[in-house]
């Protein structure tokens, strides 16, 4: 089976519990929102393929819980993601400071992300 896709890059969404990670994922992948949503347990992911100048480009996005007792799962995929997009509500100013521990958790699992 030929492969379906050129180019794979694997990008991950960080950030509080309720921050509107999967409804980011959601959107983007199916075009759809959904107003009520349960937690992300662990990870999830969902993939898109894009064509861009003629290449097909597959994004691998991998939704993690926000929540502190799932860390120690979502921290193994820190190593394998090419980009990394910090994630925060706009009404919560806690989740906004919260970034910070996030990124410090990037630059310490993953320096080269």
């Amino acid at each position: 089976m030929a492969k379906q896709y050129d180019v794979l890059f694997r990008l991950l969404l960080l950030g509080d519990s309720g921050v509107g990670k999967t409804c980011l994922l959601c959107r983007f992948t199916d075009n759809e929102f959904h107003p009520s949503h349960i937690s992300t347990i662990g990870v999830d992911f969902k993939m898109k393929t894009l064509l861009i100048d003629g290449i097909k480009v597959r994004i691998q996005i991998w939704d993690t819980a926000g929540q502190e007792r799932y860390q120690t799962i979502t921290k193994q995929y820190y190593r394998r993601a090419q980009g990394i997009f910090l994630v925060y509500d706009i009404t919560s100013e806690r989740s906004f400071q919260h970034i910070m521990k996030w990124a410090s958790d990037v630059d310490e699992l993953c320096p080269f992300c």
